[in-house]
């Protein structure tokens, strides 16, 4: 059986590599190039080695994937960390040079991303692959599932900003990003799925959802409010196309103000599309549930607010998983709005996304609640600070402590069922809010799928740390889920006839197929 991608980045990472020296996007990035003491000390190695380059995708069997494309935001680019790395024994990845040019005042966001389509991704044959071929996904063109040759493409835009003239924040306009998106579908052949309004960096079409740890640029803090009108511009002209608007990275009022106010307007209606997240991961918690698991502070002089979450935990077996309640993720209301639109959600392979959390093994740790950490816009704040009264659930009795989560044990990429676990529960309360909201229960089945994230910066579930390891992936939560669900039967009950190894080749591979082909077709 074949695998389907909803969101993964093979090219991403050779996107920081020269011109003249250019990464291949047919092979591994050679992680012992990353300095001993990052390979020691950080998870770096995890985030680099989290691969989807197309020799692995073909060798992988996973030969129907979205592709995302996507403009480095400068926060990321400019970053001091990534730049010092730029100078040592990752400059074969890390080019001083080409950070060069993407912080170049001049750069265009939409000129990086059709250099890196036309020149990387589409060109296998200047890396000497003559055997392989790249397959673009458009009306007319078949997909063969049998093909061991090549890799079947669609693409996705992950962030407006992509599609723009400038990077600048006072000049950037919903014209440019609209007159780009005809170039890419006329000119250049690419009419993309889905379009995220925004990414990890504050600009001005719609509100983000913090979502990057381990760079400490203010421009990922967020500071506005909901979906602006040169965004709901652009959600409507995606709309018109038959593009659909990814909710990942929007920021929880900008979810809110597009699923009750926007989508309830008539002339939305009239050409509304499904509702999407291609890279996902729960809350656990609805809307309701926000102010019992936080602890909030205002940041003095800023625009926004930071938040402590305690991690709810609902599922377990020998030991509780936690799911990460921040608002990157998806809270139930969300679910059952994709679900109810006749969407698709890509679960994503992130171990924090999933909801793990680091342990801290000292003795006078051990009872201290596992936290998430975040950052809101103060004009967003209403959104999360819905009660008088905060924090009535950071107890040891609904969020996971430290103990819980050494209990899960060892967590290393040959010891990883607890990683297991935590991706297990996000399939068991799928079940449960679509019961939960009156939806059918196999419908919602047949609505979720892998949504990698691979090979853009994450830190991968290590039962699954790249796509190579999808096959065992697969066999594992076949052999384990049903035991799963049965420990948990208490709170959440699989439909009658429920079956493993149908629902396991739906998961991997049938829903993605059938729900991509049929938004082509």
């Amino acid at each position: 059986m074949p695998f389907f991608d909803f969101h993964l980045h093979p090219t991403l990472k050779c996107m920081f590599s020269q011109d003249t020296s250019k990464t291949s996007p047919w092979e591994k990035i050679d992680v012992k190039a990353i300095p001993w003491i990052l390979r020691w000390c950080t998870d770096f190695s995890y985030i680099l080695g989290s691969q989807s380059n197309f020799s692995q995708l073909i060798g992988s069997g996973c030969n129907l994937v979205c592709i995302a494309l996507h403009a480095p935001e400068r926060g990321m680019t400019e970053d001091a960390f990534l730049n010092k790395q730029a100078s040592g024994t990752l400059s074969k990845y890390l080019d001083p040079a080409e950070l060069a040019i993407m912080n170049n005042p001049n750069t265009r966001p939409y000129d990086l991303i059709i250099d890196d389509l036309q020149k990387v991704l589409l060109n296998p044959g200047r890396f000497g692959i003559t055997d392989k071929k790249i397959v673009m996904l458009k009306k007319g063109v078949a997909y063969d599932q049998h093909d061991s040759s090549s890799v079947y493409v669609a693409f996705t835009v992950e962030g407006a900003h992509s599609l723009a003239d400038t990077y600048d924040k006072t000049t950037i306009n919903a014209d440019s990003i609209l007159s780009n998106l005809d170039d890419l579908i006329a000119k250049k052949g690419i009419t993309p799925v889905s379009i995220n309004l925004t990414h990890l960096e504050q600009f001005k079409f719609c509100n983000h959802a913090y979502g990057i740890l381990f760079v400490t640029s203010e421009d990922f803090k967020p500071t506005g409010k909901e979906i602006s009108d040169d965004g709901v511009r652009i959600l409507k002209e995606c709309y018109s196309r038959g593009i659909m608007v990814d909710m990942k990275h929007m920021s929880l009022g900008a979810r809110r103000f597009l699923i009750e106010t926007l989508r309830e307007q008539d002339d939305i209606k009239a050409i509304a599309q499904p509702l999407v997240c291609t890279h996902a991961g729960f809350t656990g918690l609805s809307y309701k549930d926000i102010p019992d698991y936080i602890e909030y502070h205002d940041v003095k002089d800023t625009a926004y607010g930071y938040i402590l979450w305690g991690k709810p935990k609902i599922y377990g077996g020998v030991t509780m998983t936690s799911f990460n309640p921040s608002s990157i993720n998806l809270y139930d209301e969300d679910i059952l709005a994709i679900l109810e639109s006749g969407g698709m959600i890509g679960l994503s392979l992130d171990k924090r996304i999933l909801g793990f959390s680091e342990a801290n093994s000292r003795p006078e740790a051990l009872n201290d609640l596992a936290f998430e950490e975040e950052y809101i816009s103060l004009q967003e704040k209403k959104y999360f600070l819905t009660k008088r009264g905060i924090g009535g659930k950071m107890d040891d009795e609904n969020c996971i402590i430290t103990q819980e989560v050494l209990e899960g044990g060892e967590v290393n990429p040959d010891a990883a069922f607890y990683h297991l676990c935590h991706f297990m529960s996000h399939i068991l309360h799928l079940v449960k809010v679509a019961g939960d909201g009156g939806y059918s229960v196999n419908q919602a089945l047949s609505q979720v799928c892998i949504g990698s994230d691979f090979d853009g910066m994450i830190n991968p579930i290590w039962c699954c740390d790249s796509v190579e390891s999808l096959s065992d992936f697969k066999n594992a939560f076949i052999r384990q889920f049903p035991f799963y669900a049965r420990a948990n039967r208490d709170k959440v009950k699989l439909p009658e006839g429920f079956e493993i190894h149908t629902f396991a080749n739906q998961l991997f591979f049938e829903n993605g197929k059938n729900f991509l082909l049929q938004r082509i077709g």
